[in-house]
């Protein structure tokens, strides 16, 4: 009678992964995954834990960077994980491996023709250095992570990611990446004898139009495929000056993807903008490539104060 401890030895243990990954493809191949996207995944997490699903969006990869998007949606419900299936683990490291790692373990991949496209694209990001967009539908499964409690009672699931085990439909070239982020609701804190006030930016048909005109030579619009010059533009409206005046004193902030902040302040410093230029997700039907979205206002402040701080 063989004991416990052959069955352990590593040929007996490789064996065994390979007969439960071979029954995992038989199930996930009798499954029929549900078409969601990544909002809905990410806004009802509980209803899909553990679940194959199909999932259509635009895909952002890059340094630290491989996660799924919504066309239609911001990421207020936070970002969609993505991790490559296809890589069994051992019966014997279910104690020495994380969860994570562990769940990944039980999908399979297809390493087919689409699958080879999206690798070779992700490898063309890769040698830019640069957090690139592409098109993607993919299948996998979906799993939530540890769940975390607020006061309110709500919970988040920030580690949710979906394991890929197909690569169903992938676009044929990269794309410049857009901003999936949503708009701050908290106000600036004004300082001591200052008075903050948030200055609309322009409406999604408005921006919608601009980027429509910007395709026409005789409009003049070059300066909107250029961050500071759109934040320089913005606050020359606001201070009846010109825009070549305003961009030489603008102070750059914080970058992110697709996302970018600059500051400027009047000459006798009781005046501050604040302003946050993107290029937002909402302007892709426009123009239909990232690489053409404009960039346009999504958050303007400015602080007034009675002397200058």
């Amino acid at each position: 009678m063989r004991s416990y401890y052959a069955l352990a030895t590593p040929c007996k243990g490789l064996l065994v992964s390979i007969a439960l990954l071979t029954l995992q493809s038989a199930v996930l191949a009798q499954e029929r995954p549900w078409a969601v996207t990544p909002c809905e995944l990410l806004k009802n997490p509980g209803m899909y834990a553990d679940t194959l699903v199909s999932v259509p969006g635009l895909i952002l990869y890059g340094p630290r960077q491989f996660t799924s998007h919504g066309y239609d949606c911001p990421e207020e419900h936070g970002t969609l994980q993505l991790v490559f299936g296809g890589d069994p683990t051992d019966p014997k490291d279910q104690f020495r491996l994380p969860q994570a790692r562990l769940e990944s373990g039980t999908v399979p991949l297809k390493r087919d023709k689409d699958y080879e496209g999206m690798l070779r694209l992700m490898k063309q990001a890769d040698a830019s250095g640069q957090i690139k967009m592409l098109r993607a539908t993919l299948r996998g499964r979906f799993f939530t992570g540890p769940g975390f409690g607020s006061k309110s009672g709500a919970i988040s699931y920030p580690d949710a990611r979906l394991v890929i085990s197909e690569v169903e439909l992938v676009t044929n070239r990269l794309e410049d990446p857009v901003d999936f982020t949503p708009v701050p609701h908290t106000p600036t804190k004004p300082r001591k004898g200052c008075a903050t006030t948030e200055i609309g930016v322009p409406t999604r048909e408005e921006g919608d139009h601009l980027q429509r005109l910007s395709r026409e030579p005789s409009e003049n619009l070059e300066y909107l495929s250029d961050p500071r010059q759109v934040a320089a533009h913005i606050i020359a409206s606001q201070e009846n000056a010109e825009a070549k005046d305003i961009a030489t004193n603008l102070k750059a902030g914080p970058k992110s993807i697709a996302l970018e902040d600059f500051s400027w302040t009047s000459v006798n410093g009781t005046r501050t903008y604040a302003v946050t230029v993107s290029r937002p997700y909402w302007l892709l039907p426009s123009t239909y490539s990232g690489d053409t979205v404009i960039w346009v206002p999504k958050q303007i402040t400015r602080i007034e104060c009675v002397v200058a701080p």
